[in-house]
């Protein structure tokens, strides 16, 4: 005869084990799954899950990751791999809403693995989707920029393309601008609304991202970025100027193209390098010989992050030129460490990281004169220059890998703590 248990009961063991097997997490190892769109070293944010994963297995921890397959022919990282929205697909204004991929592999994985601490990362092929399945489950998500989430940055994810005379703000929206900018802000935003309240902390990079996400999610805390610091070198005034990035409009590098005239007019051995590859590299090299600098700018395209602290180092200033809000830059934290002044424009998280005047200049967006007056102040006070050098290694001391993994434990103990304070109230109550 088959014996009948009351659905209570179940609950109560349910439970009851969820409570043990979390209180024994926080003492031992935790197993923890890291969900991202992409699932190869594609920016910063994959960069930042690599480097975070091998730390926290150092710690004893295990980390599995979840990510979409795009770019197949790139090398991936990922455990677990759902298919990736593809851009001419008939359904993808369905998938944006509800990828059905990356939630049945997400099932998948909390079966197999069970996972004690979700990570997410970027959601743009993830898609809200995952978050219907975490109501059970500590939840953490970090916000790397701008997200289709979070209302006052999501213009900045729509193409240039789609902006009326080249003007990337919300009232230049082409008639697909629009429609697109509706999609995501009110189609999507309504599942996200909805999915984001399974997500238990949110982390901001930069304090930046923390007050302008605030309106859309909650609770935030900021957590600054760690960089793997590179060697120290003394710096040499050799007027040569360094941009890392991804060559689009939003990066401002045509500014920065069209201050080298100015530059060059008082220092003509000037030499600016672009390290980057993107939509705007032929526009960019177009502007530059429209200016007569093809001697004096200099196009690398892609290179490898290995590769980049030689850069750095036969440099003079870095130069940051971004005309859209960025969340806490690599790159000026990696110059830095090397010993680099920034010239950085006043948006998003790059004033938090250049004390103007101390380790480098804030400029404001999109002023060519100004950046070429930064520069050549600089380059006519060699010991100023010094100065900013020594005070820029200084800053970057304090953003160690080991200090931050440390900082993300404190918080996955913390949620760990929340759900076990919870299970035993709802025992109790059962009870």
């Amino acid at each position: 005869m088959v014996q009948i248990i009351p659905l209570w009961q179940h609950t109560v063991q349910h439970l009851r084990w969820m409570q043990k097997y979390h209180e024994k997490l926080v003492r031992e190892t935790m197993k923890i799954l890291v969900i991202n769109s992409a699932g190869h070293l594609a920016g910063g944010a994959e960069n930042h899950i690599v480097k975070i994963q091998s730390h926290l297995e150092k710690k004893g921890h295990i980390v599995k990751i979840l990510a979409s397959n795009v770019d197949l022919e790139k090398e991936h990282f990922n455990d677990y791999s759902f298919k990736a929205i593809k851009s001419y697909s008939m359904l993808k204004t369905v998938y944006y809403l509800f990828n059905p991929f990356s939630f049945l592999k997400l099932k998948e994985a909390l079966k197999l693995y069970k996972p004690d601490i979700i990570h997410l990362h970027t959601m743009q092929m993830v898609t809200p989707s995952v978050l219907f399945l975490l109501k059970e489950y500590p939840t953490v998500m970090t916000l790397h920029g701008p997200e289709y989430f979070l209302e006052h940055l999501l213009i900045w994810l729509i193409a240039p393309s789609k902006f009326k005379r080249n003007n990337l703000d919300k009232n230049n929206l082409t008639l697909k601008g629009k429609a697109e900018y509706y999609y995501f802000n009110y189609l999507q935003k309504f599942l996200f609304k909805i999915g984001l309240k399974n997500v238990d902390i949110f982390i901001a990079p930069s304090r930046y991202i923390q007050k302008i996400a605030e309106d859309d999610v909650s609770p935030i805390m900021h957590i600054p970025n760690f960089i793997d610091p590179m060697s120290y070198y003394e710096i040499s005034n050799n007027r040569r100027l360094l941009f890392v990035g991804r060559l689009e409009k939003i990066k401002g590098v045509h500014y920065l193209i069209k201050a080298m005239s100015y530059i060059i007019a008082k220092y003509s051995d000037t030499q600016l390098t672009i390290i980057g590859d993107g939509p705007e590299k032929q526009n960019l090299l177009e502007l530059s010989k429209t200016l007569h600098l093809e001697n004096s700018v200099h196009f690398l395209g892609w290179v490898e992050h290995t590769q980049l602290e030689a850069y750095y180092k036969k440099t003079t200033l870095v130069i940051v030129p971004s005309i859209c809000p960025e969340n806490f830059p690599t790159v000026c934290n990696e110059a830095m460490s090397v010993g680099r002044p920034v010239i950085g424009t006043n948006v998003g998280g790059i004033p938090e990281i250049i004390d103007h005047g101390l380790n480098g200049y804030v400029v404001e967006p999109k002023q060519v004169e100004e950046i070429a007056e930064r520069v050549i102040a600089l380059f006519e006070d060699e010991y100023l220059l010094k100065q900013m050098s020594l005070n820029a290694r200084s800053k970057t001391k304090k953003l160690s890998i080991e200090s931050y993994t440390n900082d993300l434990l404190k918080v996955y103990e913390q949620i760990l703590n929340q759900y076990q304070k919870k299970l035993k109230i709802i025992e109790d109550s059962i009870h």
